[in-house]
């Protein structure tokens, strides 16, 4: 073991160049950490995603076949029939039973879920519709339906005052939270069910002088009155609804009064049910379809936001493992080299150990021993250091992973889309597209579409095993490399030279 000694002794005797291949080292193992718990990192944050972005499968009306089957059924019409009054056919908006959407609920998978369904009605007594003549038979840009205007000549609909949006549970409406937050009081809960109790918009009930417990009375289309109780007040969290009038004349209420309103019973026209596992949609969709055994509604599922996230951290993840390889590499080929040189400058030493009767393995094993010590060294400095680089060099690959996606989405949206889509199609502003898509349930919520912009970089016990590991490949691939020459020197040769 006397080759040992001689690596330590050599190592003190040339402290400057054994401090500058701690540097060198240290710098190579820097960049290999980073690239270590970068990886790690994007792939916990993977995992992350999964709950931060969640998906969303819609169970809504396929209105490309309910139009289509209008359309089919117009051009059927007696021949006396004018085309004009052809021209504004009449739709009527299918329904499928809550029960039909439970079952699909009590599927494995789904985490929550919100039914809707959606009626109309004016009011009667103690309250009166927000108003505006340039405005007042627009449809809301979020809150579905205003009652009129080219939706309301489409789908057979009267003017009424006020659209009810009916639900089960309005806190897990991708609907309505994805544009509005409450200001005061509470949602719409499964225990409402029964009950007239209401969710209206904060103008209102400012308008009307109505806060949380106030009544009022609305009547529906054959001039049933309904006495609601105030339980929560909400306003819009986009700056395009703010002065649209229809959201402000949007109520929320249970399930039963909006039944009651169109004259059924336990009838939804869509449901959104948030996966547990936006890995499992796929999966969900199929079992989901085949419950619902009706081409006038489909299944789909909306997990933009997780695959989004995923495929940025997905490409943070592999630039990563690229630095790993790379530097890797390099590094090992670097420190051949300067091994090599060192080689070169200690052939006399080299020659009088041989002569001696030194072993060429032992003379390898000298070299490799001072390298490791360098090697060790470096290894700690890198781990102290490597958690700083990691986090600046992760964050600013994610940031600019960001923005190229944000990038892609924005350009690769149709003409028609706001710039507030997000890129799964969903229109924030106005007009009938935007309005149809929210008032059947259509898009997610904001809070889903939320991806992580922070990636949790730490260094572990695995990354720092991974960095032993890898240092020491290197500094066998460089000792081996440099120690090429040893095998064919012989002391004659050395000595005589």
């Amino acid at each position: 073991m006397d080759f040992i000694r001689r690596a330590w002794l050599f190592t003190k005797a040339k402290i400057s160049r054994t401090v500058l291949l701690i540097i060198a080292f240290s710098a190579i193992l820097i960049f290999v950490l980073s690239g270590l718990i970068i990886n790690s990192a994007a792939n916990r944050s993977i995992e992350n995603a999964k709950k931060a972005a969640g998906a969303t499968v819609s169970l809504a009306v396929n209105m490309q076949e309910v139009v289509k089957q209008a359309q089919s059924s117009a051009s059927t019409s007696s021949s006396d029939t004018s085309s004009s009054e052809r021209q504004h056919f009449n739709i009527d908006l299918p329904t499928i039973s809550e029960t039909t959407a439970q079952k699909i609920a009590d599927l494995s998978g789904v985490k929550s879920y919100s039914f809707s369904y959606a009626a109309s009605a004016d009011a009667d007594s103690g309250i009166t519709k927000v108003s505006d003549s340039s405005t007042s038979s627009s449809i809301s840009s979020k809150g579905g339906f205003g009652g009129g205007g080219a939706a309301g000549g489409m789908f057979g609909g009267s003017q009424e005052d006020f659209t009810i949006n009916g639900t089960n549970n309005l806190s897990d409406n991708t609907a309505f939270t994805g544009s509005y937050k409450l200001s005061s009081g509470r949602g719409i809960e499964s225990s409402d069910q029964g009950t007239n109790n209401v969710v209206i918009e904060k103008t209102l009930a400012s308008q009307n002088n109505l806060t949380v417990g106030s009544t009022f009375t609305l009547k529906d289309s054959n001039s049933k009155t309904y006495t609601m109780k105030v339980v929560g007040i909400f306003t819009t969290t986009s700056a395009s609804t703010e002065n649209s009038i229809s959201y402000m004349n949007t109520m929320y209420t249970a399930l039963s009064v909006a039944n009651a309103m169109k004259a059924t019973t336990g009838q939804v026209s869509s449901a959104s049910y948030n996966m547990s596992n936006p890995a499992n949609a796929t999966a969900f969709v199929k079992k989901a379809n085949a419950l619902v055994n009706s081409d006038k509604f489909e299944v789909s599922k909306n997990d933009t936001a997780y695959q989004n996230v995923k495929s940025s951290l997905d490409n943070v993840a592999s630039f990563a493992r690229n630095i790993v390889l790379i530097v890797a590499i390099a590094g090992a080929i670097i420190l051949a080299l300067i091994v090599m040189l060192m080689v070169r400058e200690r052939r006399f030493e080299i020659g009088v150990l041989m002569s001696l009767g030194e072993t060429k393995i032992k003379i390898i094993g000298q070299f490799f021993v001072e390298l490791l010590m360098v090697t060790i060294v470096s290894v700690v400095i890198a781990t102290a250091a490597g958690n700083v680089v990691g986090n600046v060099v992760g964050q600013q690959l994610l940031k600019q992973e960001t923005t190229t996606t944000q990038t892609t989405q924005t350009s690769g949206r149709p003409s028609g889309m706001g710039q507030g889509a997000p890129a799964g199609g969903e229109r924030t502003g106005g007009g009938f597209a935007g309005g149809a898509g929210r008032a059947f349930g259509f898009g997610q919520s904001q809070a889903q579409v939320k991806a992580l912009n922070k990636l949790n970089v730490k260094t572990g016990w695995k990354e720092i095993a991974l960095l032993a590991g890898i240092a020491i490949l290197i500094t066998l691939v460089a000792v081996g490399l440099a120690s090429i020459g040893i095998l064919y020197l012989n002391p004659k040769q050395v000595l005589t030279n």
